[in-house]
């Protein structure tokens, strides 16, 4: 079933509704239909005659490739997207540091190495990733009245793994 965000008339979110319920109070006039970020919204004309809300969570899907989301109550899922993972960084910063160095090499005036360049901080792959997820779960919060957030969190040791398996082999 397709669920449909729902804002009152100072554009704060509601809890979503069904998309027949949303087509009805279109052609009643109790709601305008309106696109907000590409998804099909509708803002209530009236006051809300209560304001209900459910606890809604977003779940985070972190992955190499693909990155999942999911809001969902405790009764209905009311989107899932799946994205693709910021991976074009690291060889976006290669090739900028390849020209940098080729330069250094010509017969060109060209700027002394800055020392101060790696003192810290986070690496523009790893920043450029949780940005993106930084702006999808902003996205989520404008459409959805989110209260809270859960992360998957998985920790692998492969070493071990790897470990376990030639000890089985050896024995």
């Amino acid at each position: 079933m397709q669920y449909v965000p729902v804002f009152d008339l100072n554009n704060q979110p509601l809890m979503p509704t069904k998309k027949s319920r949303a087509i009805s109070w279109v052609k009643s006039r109790k709601a305008t239909p309106f696109y907000k970020k590409g998804v099909w919204c509708v803002r209530l004309n009236i006051d809300p005659s209560a304001r209900n809300f459910q606890p809604v969570c977003v779940g985070i899907d972190p992955g190499s490739k693909r990155e999942g989301f999911t809001v969902k109550s405790s009764s209905h899922t009311y989107i899932n997207v799946q994205t693709h993972a910021v991976d074009w960084v690291k060889d976006a910063e290669d090739k900028s540091t390849n020209a940098r160095r080729a330069r250094r090499y010509r017969k060109t005036p060209c700027r002394a190495n800055r020392k101060n360049r790696f003192l810290g901080g986070i690496p523009p792959s790893t920043k450029a990733r949780w940005q993106w997820k930084l702006r999808i779960v902003n996205w989520l919060t404008k459409l959805y009245p989110v209260t809270h957030f859960a992360v998957k969190h998985l920790c692998f040791n492969s070493w071990r793994l790897t470990a376990v398996k030639t000890a089985k082999l050896a024995g």
